[in-house]
């Protein structure tokens, strides 16, 4: 009928296709198999120059077998269109692997037909409109619903190529009361706008698209009754204008798809009564244009009230959902996203009121989102504290406290330790062993006493007594053989010749380092002690520093004590969750 006519547009109303099994095989498939393109028997591409309008006709697919006894269905496929194709309640429709080279615009909602044999078990007659696998590279324009309840529609655009158009928005659909709204792994190239609407839709699965560089709107609403809702795994790489209500826990709304991206479509609107006229027409004539008003919007967010709520309202309605759902990743996230947009409103308000209730909300805000991601990250905060217990710990570092006076007479007493095995003819071991006299004497006399007393003493009590008295000599006797192990110049400075000296050097000033090493560890625990102790509050009775650090640790305590705080709220909050 295409081909016979003559006339630069094919029009058909009223009428039924019926697909033939023995005389329309080219439009056949196996179901079994799938909506491949390699699963087809004839892949040659038809070409039609005419432009098609079909008003109240319906596709009755074959209700048949094939010869394996697999379903038969039918399909228009391998077509390519190169002027418009608009379709007026137009029933069971699919097409595969075909190209659209002008514009797609599929309409409903208008009184229709219902042809018996057309109706399903329920006695509602099937508008469903299936694009697979194809090309779409101008404008595409879908309007389904119908106030009819015998009328529901279904629409399905799967693994397809949508083309962005110079003209408006280049893809636009709105369905109304359909059971399904099916846009799935498809690729959106150049630069356009995308509108998707379901409103009182059963189900809705949006997943797997690449909306690359376009700006997109998603709307699922009025949706008390729905079933399914899905919008997952797509790619957003511009703009996402986004509104919805009344989810059930079984919907699926991924956040990691909108990145950056997303943007309140009520909050936009609010916004955008407000732009002049010129600006408002600048954004449905050019895709710049429009781009940019959405840029200026996320930039501007903060200084209109409605707008901001509604941006706020969006995604607590996305936060409620996550919780519904157990997800506490998406809810810590979101609630971070918040929580920023909360800061920064903080921030702009304080620069429309410089008050002090202001900017301390502003600072706290600040303050909390990088000491635990608004009490999201207990961590985050342990992290943070350590940082600030090492810095003051630094600070202590060079300033003397009470605690380091042992470490002082130990580097005197070292000192006069090698001054006098310097001077004496003497190794280091019988030098140690005099200072330690007065030491071993009382370990010697104490071993002695217990000796004397084994007729008068316990058996057990002797027993016992051993193991403390070598663990009181282990560190004497340890020290002791170190230093005679090493000790392998002895004798006086001044008589040994320049290469004894230059070892004898290398001996002491080893000594020396192992020494100072060990004191500036005692230093540094000491400092580090010290921050521990005032971070934590725990504190001193008398503060064992003087000067600016003496108050600097009152500081540390109050930051302390307000980190801690936070940080066991943080706490409690994610064991509650």
């Amino acid at each position: 009928m295409i081909e016979s006519s003559e006339s630069p547009t094919f029009r058909l109303e009223n009428a039924i296709i019926r697909y033939d099994l023995d005389t329309d095989a080219r439009f056949g498939y196996s179901s079994s198999l799938g909506n491949s393109v390699r699963e087809f028997s004839n892949s040659d591409t038809l070409v039609i120059d005419k432009a098609l309008q079909l008003t109240n006709v319906h596709f009755s697919s074959p209700d048949r077998r094939g010869a394996s006894n697999e379903r038969i269905s039918a399909a228009l496929h391998h077509i390519k269109f190169n002027r418009n194709v608009t379709l007026r309640n137009t029933a069971s429709i699919t097409f595969m692997n075909c190209s659209f080279e002008d514009r797609l615009t599929v309409m409903s909602g208008e009184s229709m037909a219902n042809p018996i044999d057309l109706l399903d078990r329920n006695g509602r007659a099937n508008l469903s409109i299936n694009v697979i696998d194809s090309r779409l590279k101008k404008n595409v324009n879908i309007d389904l619903g119908t106030a009819e309840e015998k009328t529901r529609s279904s629409i399905r655009i799967q693994n397809s190529e949508i083309w962005a158009s110079t003209e408006g928005r280049a893809f636009w659909f709105r369905g109304v009361s359909v059971v399904s709204v099916n846009v799935n792994d498809c690729v959106f190239k150049g630069q356009g706008r995308a509108t998707i609407t379901a409103d009182l839709s059963d189900r809705v699965n949006i997943s797997g698209n690449d909306f690359g560089n376009w700006i997109t709107e998603l709307k699922v609403l009025g949706s008390v009754e729905l079933n399914t809702s899905i919008l997952e795994e797509n790619t957003f790489n511009n703009h996402v204008v986004l509104d919805f209500d009344d989810l059930t826990t079984s919907s699926t709304f991924e956040w990691s798809q909108w990145g950056d991206q997303l943007i309140s479509s009520q909050g936009y609107n609010d916004y955008f009564n407000t732009l002049s006229d010129s600006m408002k027409r600048a954004s449905f004539e050019s895709f710049e244009a429009n781009d940019s008003i959405l840029a200026q919007y996320k930039q501007e967010i903060v200084q209109y009230g409605k707008s901001y709520k509604q941006e706020v309202k969006l995604r607590g309605k996305l936060l409620d959902l996550y919780k519904a759902q157990h997800d506490l990743e998406d809810v810590n996230t979101v609630y971070i996203k918040i929580k920023n947009l909360e800061t920064d409103r903080l921030a702009y308000l304080y620069t429309q009121d410089p008050s002090f209730s202001t900017f301390f909300k502003w600072k706290v805000n600040q303050f909390l989102e990088a000491f635990s991601d608004y009490g999201t990250e207990p961590s985050k905060a342990i992290v943070f504290s350590v940082n600030v217990v090492i810095l003051f710990a630094f600070i202590y570092l060079f300033f003397p406290n009470s605690w380091d006076e042992q470490g002082k007479h130990r580097i005197l007493h070292r000192f006069d330790f090698f001054q006098k095995y310097l001077r004496s003819k003497e190794g280091m071991n019988d030098i140690y062993l005099v200072e330690k006299k007065k030491e071993l004497s009382e370990y010697e006399a104490f071993k002695k006493r217990i000796e004397d007393g084994k007729l008068e003493l316990p058996r057990f009590f002797i027993a016992w007594s051993k193991p403390v008295y070598n663990a009181a000599m282990i560190g004497t006797k340890l020290t002791s053989k170190a230093l005679k192990f090493t000790d392998i110049l002895s004798g006086e400075w001044h008589s040994l010749s320049p290469s004894q000296k230059r070892w004898k050097n290398v001996q002491i000033g080893t000594y020396l380092v192992v020494g100072v090493g060990y004191d500036l560890s005692i230093r540094v625990l000491n400092a580090l002690m010290l921050s521990i102790n005032a971070f934590t509050t725990l504190g001193f009775g008398e503060i064992p520093i003087k000067g600016l650090p003496r108050y600097l640790a009152i500081i540390e305590g109050f930051i302390g004590w307000f980190m801690l705080t936070i940080f066991s709220v943080s706490l409690i909050s994610q064991l509650l969750n």
